[in-house]
């Protein structure tokens, strides 16, 4: 009778993010740690190209969606700003284009 073989006990760990999954989660840390968001979202562009143009309107609309959650927050009452920046100036995550770079009318006529 064949024996079961025993398999190898593969070591597990951690695998890196994709740039959209970075996305992704930065825009959910963005609730409780606004500076991590930052770094996250950093990275998830840092190297990008014009030919990865999904990923940079991707972080794009992120940072759209972070900033407004931010704005909307300062409107609760319970929001404290020193607790919720850690005593740091609040900052806004910056996009990768500006919406003037998709006005391509405009641009055409300067």
């Amino acid at each position: 009778m064949p024996k079961k073989t025993e398999k190898s006990k593969l070591i597990k760990g951690y695998n890196a993010w994709s740039r959209s999954r970075t996305i992704d989660e930065a825009k959910n840390i963005a609730r409780w740690a606004p500076w991590i968001a930052h770094e996250w979202m950093e990275e998830s562009i840092q190297g990008a190209s014009i030919d990865q143009f999904d990923i940079l309107d991707k972080h794009d609309e992120a940072a759209d969606e972070i900033n407004a959650m931010w704005r909307r927050r300062t409107k609760f009452h319970f929001y404290d700003e020193k607790e919720f920046w850690g005593g740091v100036p609040p900052k806004m995550i910056p996009k990768c284009m500006s919406d003037d770079d998709y006005d391509i009318i405009g641009n055409e006529e300067e």
